[in-house]
């Protein structure tokens, strides 16, 4: 397969970073989903709960618009199927360490992913990794790091717990692989057919262990309605990450994810308000000011070509 088709774009980061922001904004209340439900419901529903929503959203959209499944079978099915399980680990890990520490933090911590992004980038999609990503990395994960720090002084003893850190790192990893194979299918493969792939195949994966929680933990119909906004809302987020990954590389997009932190900072605020300290706020602007190092042209490139 050429290894670029009709769905690469020319690159365009300011217009990638702007459908990057608004995938981060969608996807930030599914991500709080654990503390949302307050224990309402068990971490594996509720990652069931926003596939079987996402399948069922994005086969609808497909009927409604007449898609032809058979034009839809991928030959890339072992790399959804990869995603898919990415895609599962990643969130299951990010709904647990939300649910047991503070938003922003759990965030800032998974945004550890940006960096095993920019590696792995270079690694395994051979992306060209400038001393402009590494600068712009460097300074996002200090940003972040700050926003970790500010939380951990401020919290009670025993609020932070080592397995909510781990559950965060883990969600990193698993983000940062499904992010790499997201900018390899985005290329080559139309939206509808990578978002069927991904949320019918977790959703099957899901499926047992989910029955089997709901029929021995007497789980509602009811209960499980109040969460039914995760799917479509994922499915406007995963369209928007696929446009931005199909005008920019992983490795441009990685650090930019950082700002995710603002927009947790922000929810948890408006939602539990959770007032950020002031080692939190100069942590956001090392974020924002990673972000803008990537988008500032370049006066060294213009020199070298004009020479």
């Amino acid at each position: 397969m050429q290894p670029h088709s009709t769905y690469h774009r020319t690159e365009n980061i300011p217009q990638a970073l702007l459908l990057a922001l608004a995938g981060m904004a969608a996807f930030t209340p599914v991500f709080a989903a654990g503390k949302i439900a307050d224990g309402v419901l068990p971490v594996t529903v509720l990652v069931w709960m926003r596939f079987f929503g996402g399948a069922a959203t994005i086969l609808t959209a497909a009927a409604v618009k007449r898609v032809p499944l058979r034009s839809r079978v991928s030959s890339l099915w072992k790399l959804h199927l990869l995603r898919a399980v990415c895609g599962v680990g990643g969130l299951a890990c990010s709904i647990h360490a939300a649910s047991v520490l503070p938003l922003a933090d759990a965030t800032a911590i998974g945004l550890t992913k940006g960096i095993i992004a920019i590696v792995l980038a270079g690694l395994v999609l051979k992306e060209v990794i400038t001393g402009r990503h590494l600068l712009a990395g460097v300074i996002c994960a200090l940003g972040a790091y700050l926003v970790v720090r500010s939380a951990e002084g401020a919290s009670s003893p025993g609020q932070i717990v080592p397995a909510g850190v781990l559950s965060a790192l883990l969600a990193a990893v698993f983000m940062a692989c499904e992010a790499l194979i997201m900018r390899y299918i985005a290329q080559r493969e139309d939206t509808i057919t990578i978002l069927a792939y991904v949320n019918v195949i977790a959703t099957i994966l899901l499926a047992g262990p989910v029955l089997w929680l709901i029929a021995t933990q007497d789980i509602s119909g009811h209960t499980l309605l109040n969460f039914a906004w995760m799917g479509p809302l994922a499915i406007i987020g995963q369209s928007l990450n696929i446009s931005a990954y199909r005008r920019a590389g992983a490795a441009t997009l990685a650090p930019v994810y950082y700002g995710s932190v603002l927009l947790s900072a922000l929810f948890g605020y408006l939602v539990w308000q959770e007032v950020p300290a002031p080692a939190a706020a100069l942590g956001a602007i090392l974020i924002i000011a990673g972000g803008v190092v990537l988008t500032l042209p370049n006066p060294f490139r213009k020199r070298r070509q004009a020479c």
